[in-house]
């Protein structure tokens, strides 16, 4: 385990620069052939779900496509060209019919007038009004940031309120068709990579998560998440809403006649959905998608792995949704046993007040933290060899030269103990200086910590060095086309989820697809996009999955986390609660 002597501005730098043996770069792989992202999809967890992808059904017009034009200027350009092949006469053009986006051009001569739509018509609306609702979407903008653009670019007054909700209960009504497809079609693939795994075919293993749209447990929306361990593709979700505003509406009206009958067809399309907390949305989530498996899928979910910030697991385990022949099994995410290390840390510095130079700095909670998770995700196939390596780490940080402790570390020229690696090294440890990074003092305050965090009971849930990161990933997608920041109804969070499983599973091509469903037109330009938008996503997960890119994104947070320290010593606090009195 690293000591690192104080720097200085002059020193950071060259601190962080040592130089190294060439390993190969972003470009190449380990044999020094150029990277190529065609041949190299299975680098990382984007390049496995998508290299499968088929966009062979979704059917493309080549000859679709808008533009922008301005009407006055093109128009008035073309009468003093153009003639009527009837009567010889000229032309002049008009519109009429504006209907959102979508308006009838007037040709008007001699001969009488003719009316041309400005783009296709689908049922009794223009292409164009469901497709700017659909792509806006997927930018997370909704009707007023369309009526937005649409003013202030001089194209038209926008969408009315009654044409945007057809428009959005459409949408809703084919992205889920889409994502039940889709969600059959993992499972389906999970299945086959069970086989594969020497594991009984419809017994998943899943890892749950749940997101909200507002932070600190007060949100009125959230969505929970199942995602197959194998195959990395969501294959259930559920949307949880306690906020309906037609039942706002009525709240003080329940004893009218009026209340008694919008009752009886409200109650089919109430946008309330749960009962309670926010906080109690996963809980109730994870429990429906488990109890109704067998119904959907015709799988059970024998192992679940979850992130211990909810009482999720133990609802799971009341419920007994598969009896008791099959106790569905815990395993903890790694990175969230993780983070545990660094709040008992910041909770006794606090408790204790162990804040200061030579205690309980932020840099060195960071680093016990890193240390702690390290011990972890190095030794995930024996519970013994974690706590071995967990308490090494907690023996060496309090290690002196008079006082080695360092029995537990690891040995060879390779270890992150300078003490091992001295000795490897047929050099005499004792002649490299190796202060303490704590003193002794704050032994009694981290030893019951390391104690409690190194159990086997909670080890043993961290056996295979299980993680939720492809949850949390999800997650970003979802808020991503519903921003935090925007009020959105059930549906649109709804939409929004189901839009993101498609891209999370398959790319833009699920996007596609759902257009050929919407009989949105698909063009030359649509289709570059989504292939070149997929390729370039396997590309750059494939570039950051690289051992020599994580070491980079590795050097550069302990640069800025170096610097940071160093301005705060020389500067002091200069920002707090009450810090100005």
């Amino acid at each position: 385990m690293p000591n690192y002597k104080k720097g200085t501005r002059g020193n950071i730098a060259r601190n962080n620069t040592r130089k190294r043996k060439f390993q190969g770069n972003q470009f190449t792989n380990n044999e020094g052939e150029k990277f190529e992202a065609s041949v190299s999809h299975d680098h990382s967890a984007s390049g496995k779900k998508l290299h499968a992808r088929d966009s062979e059904d979704i059917i493309t017009n080549p000859l679709h496509g808008y533009r922008i034009i301005e009407f006055f200027t093109v128009f008035t350009a073309l009468s003093e060209i153009v003639k009527c092949s009837v009567c010889n006469q000229k032309i002049k053009f008009n519109e009429c019919s504006s209907r959102g986006l979508g308006f009838k051009i007037v040709v008007t001569c001699p001969c009488g007038n003719k009316t041309i739509n400005s783009g296709p018509f689908i049922n009794n609306g223009f292409e164009i009004n469901r497709r700017i609702v659909f792509i806006m979407r997927l930018l997370g903008v909704g009707r007023e940031g369309i009526n937005l653009f649409c003013n202030l670019m001089d194209l038209c007054t926008g969408l009315s309120k009654s044409c945007y909700a057809n428009i959005v209960e459409h949408i809703y009504n084919t992205v889920k068709l889409s994502f039940e497809f889709l969600s059959q079609k993992a499972v389906k693939e999970e299945m086959e990579k069970n086989v594969e795994q020497g594991r009984e075919k419809n017994i998943l293993k899943v890892s749950g998560d749940g997101t909200w749209k507002k932070r600190g447990f007060k949100s009125n929306y959230g969505v929970a998440t199942l995602i197959g361990y194998y195959s990395g593709k969501v294959i259930d979700l559920k949307t949880k809403s306690s906020y309906c505003q037609g039942c706002i509406y009525w709240k003080n009206k329940t004893h009218t006649e009026e209340f008694r009958k919008w009752i009886e067809y409200h109650e089919d399309e109430c946008q309330k959905n749960h009962e309670g907390s926010s906080g109690k949305m996963e809980v109730d989530a994870m429990k429906e998608m488990f109890s109704t498996s067998e119904e959907k899928f015709g799988v059970k979910y024998g192992n679940y792995i979850g992130d211990g910030d909810s009482k999720t697991f133990k609802a799971i385990l009341d419920l007994e949704p598969y009896g008791n022949e099959l106790p569905v099994v815990k395993s903890e995410c790694i990175g969230h046993v993780e983070k545990r290390m660094g709040s008992r840390l910041r909770n006794v510095r606090k408790e204790k007040k162990l804040s200061g130079r030579g205690k309980l700095t932020d840099k060195v909670v960071k680093k016990l933290t890193k240390y702690y998770g390290l011990s972890i995700q190095r030794n995930v196939n024996s519970v013994e060899n974690m706590k071995k390596a967990i308490m090494a780490t907690y023996d060496h940080i309090f290690s002196t030269t008079e006082n080695p402790q360092h029995d537990n570390c690891p040995v060879g020229v390779d270890s992150w103990c300078k003490w091992q690696k001295a000795i490897a090294q047929n050099r005499d440890p004792r002649k490299e200086n190796l202060a303490p990074l704590l003193g002794e003092d704050l032994k009694q305050h981290l030893l019951p910590i390391y104690q409690d965090l190194s159990k086997d009971d909670l080890l043993e849930r961290c056996l295979g060095g299980h993680t939720q990161n492809a949850n949390e990933s999800f997650n970003a997608t979802v808020w991503r086309l519903s921003p935090k920041h925007l009020h959105s109804g059930l549906k649109v969070v709804e939409i929004s989820a189901y839009i993101a499983a498609g891209i999370f599973n398959e790319g833009y091509t699920s996007v596609l697809r759902i257009m050929n469903l919407l009989n949105l037109n698909i063009g030359t330009y649509a289709k570059i996009f989504a292939d070149s938008t997929d390729e370039e996503r396997i590309t750059r997960q494939n570039r950051k999955s690289l051992s020599e890119t994580k070491d980079a994104r590795s050097a550069r947070r302990q640069h800025q986390i170096d610097e940071n320290q160093l301005f705060e010593e020389e500067e002091g606090l200069l920002y707090g609660p009450g810090i100005a009195n």
